[in-house]
């Protein structure tokens, strides 16, 4: 069983006037998390864009794909875009360990002995990182907003800050934005399509 922990990085305190400010502005995470919970089958269609410089050019790189996750047990991704990739199919079965790869009439299958632990570990890490008091959370009428509150000491090390924006629809994920304070870079996940159950 699958596990995980939003904190939004307030005090306990403050706890109750987060819940509350978020769902006035309409964005709750808790309510998309209640969503999810005991849900063992999705449907999601993505797009994952890359907007990033490239010496002194813009460039944009856009992946898209569809998942199907069933009893959390078998996971498929349909690779859509771009067209060097469409078509690809890759399938991970869960009881057996064994990923499948497809495109047209060829067929590839491995074992591979990860744990589906390791993916409540890289969520958790997430999640932990981003409710650390590093970070400010701002709630918007339409998204809430992940910024490091010491970006100027970081940048002196050498590290560029970013802004995580979660933009919800209907108590389900629409889009997640990574900003780049510095740029105008950013990296978008945006989801077309999230049917839970």
């Amino acid at each position: 069983m699958l596990v995980i922990y939003i904190s939004l990085g307030y005090s306990q305190t403050n706890s109750q006037s987060v819940l509350t400010k978020s769902v006035e502005n309409g964005i709750s995470v808790y309510n998309f998390i209640e969503k999810l919970a005991g849900s063992r089958n999705y449907d999601v269609s993505a797009s994952l864009t890359f907007d990033i410089m490239d010496g002194q050019s813009h460039k944009k790189i856009t992946f898209s794909f569809d998942m199907v996750v069933e009893n959390l047990e078998n996971f498929v991704f349909y690779l859509k875009a771009p067209e060097v990739i469409k078509d690809i199919v890759i399938q991970y079965d869960l009881i057996s360990r064994r990923v499948e790869y497809k495109y047209k009439n060829f067929k590839s299958t491995e074992n591979i002995s990860s744990n589906v632990s390791q993916v409540g570990d890289v969520l958790t890490s997430i999640t932990d990182f981003l409710s650390t008091p590093l970070f400010d959370v701002v709630h918007q009428s339409n998204y809430v907003e992940f910024k490091p509150k010491n970006a100027a000491i970081l940048a002196r090390f050498g590290v560029q800050p970013i802004t995580v924006r979660l933009y919800t629809e209907r108590d389900l994920p629409k889009k997640i934005e990574i900003l780049y304070e510095r740029t105008d870079e950013k990296v978008v996940l945006e989801f077309k399509k999230f049917i839970i159950g």
